[in-house]
């Protein structure tokens, strides 16, 4: 590990929390140290809204033998009462970069996954010489309709959430829950794929378990954010990258993630059959297998699950 600038990940092999501070508080960020020599730089994971660096747990089974993770919870990107204070994604773009280097990781390859992939685009373009290589995964120049409106209503509640007179009760968390799932999940597809319901089944539990309102609660983490240029200009070039998406996402569609993909000068674009938003929960090994294969740089076309297309 030492051979890629990352000395605190190389000190103790397994599984380690860390509070990195920035701008007068702080958040947690895992590390995960393979107990061999690593076979890769280290990946730094950005989630997608309401996940956490424990959502990673099936991910982690597949490839922490050999490749080095670090998994932020960044901070939301609004808090309740203060929406005055909303960070941007240059913010978290700049938060994300700081855990980088106060664990003293200079170079990386980064994963980005639906709200996550505008953080990772943006420390593509920003610091090409510490970017190895880049994997977007549920991406989309702007969100689609329905979830655009399910943002929409999220912002209209949270301004209710602030009446005295609001009550939320745990058969409105579940509503709610149920809500922003079947916008985030594609629910025609999960009858016929097993799979896919499961996946759908464990983050609506998830959500309808926590505190406060789900909803309300996405859109403070990043959903609002998606309203505000979740793809920046300028594109990229020079970079290897992948840009990923399940045949039946209807959240990000395959045609969003290609137009993501058209941005990337030879970017490789991947659809994943039988597969919805929720790539790395519902066909984990799949996502793990073509996650290892692009960081070793070697050929995809081994990949019975995916149709592969190579940008201009």
């Amino acid at each position: 590990m030492t051979r890629h600038g990352s000395p605190l990940l190389s000190a103790d092999a397994g599984a380690h929390d860390h509070r990195i501070p920035w701008r007068g508080a702080d958040y947690p960020c895992r590390t995960v140290t393979p107990h061999g020599p690593a076979g890769t730089e280290p990946l730094l994971v950005l989630s997608g809204g309401l996940q956490t660096r424990h959502s990673w747990a099936r991910f982690e089974r597949h490839v922490a033998s050999r490749i080095p993770l670090v998994i932020p919870d960044l901070p939301p990107a609004r808090t309740p009462g203060r929406t005055a204070q909303s960070l941007s994604w240059d913010d978290l773009t700049d938060a994300t970069l700081h855990a980088m280097d106060r664990l003293r990781i200079r170079r990386f390859a980064v994963l980005g996954v639906s709200s996550g992939y505008p953080i990772g685009y943006r420390l593509a373009q920003r610091h090409p010489d510490r970017v190895t290589r880049l994997m977007l995964f549920g991406a989309s120049p702007r969100p689609a309709p329905r979830l655009a409106e399910l943002i929409g209503k999220g912002l209209r509640r949270e301004a209710d959430a602030r009446s005295p007179r609001s009550a939320e009760t745990p058969s409105d968390r579940l509503r709610a829950a149920r809500e922003l799932v079947g916008v985030l999940t594609n629910t025609e597809a999960a009858e016929r794929h097993l799979l896919i319901r499961a996946a759908g089944r464990v983050v609506l539990d998830q959500l309808a378990a926590s505190s406060g309102d789900p909803l309300i609660r996405y859109v403070h983490d990043r959903g609002f954010l998606l309203l505000h240029d979740p793809l920046p200009p300028g594109g990229l070039r020079g970079l290897p990258s992948l840009v990923g998406v399940g045949e039946f996402d209807t959240a990000t569609t395959v045609a969003d993630n290609r137009a993501v993909a058209g941005t990337i000068s030879g970017a490789t674009f991947v659809v994943l059959k039988n597969a919805d938003h929720l790539l790395h929960m519902e066909r984990d090994a799949d996502f793990a297998a073509l996650v290892t294969l692009f960081l070793d740089g070697r050929p995809l076309g081994t990949l019975q699950h995916c149709s592969i297309e190579k940008m201009p």
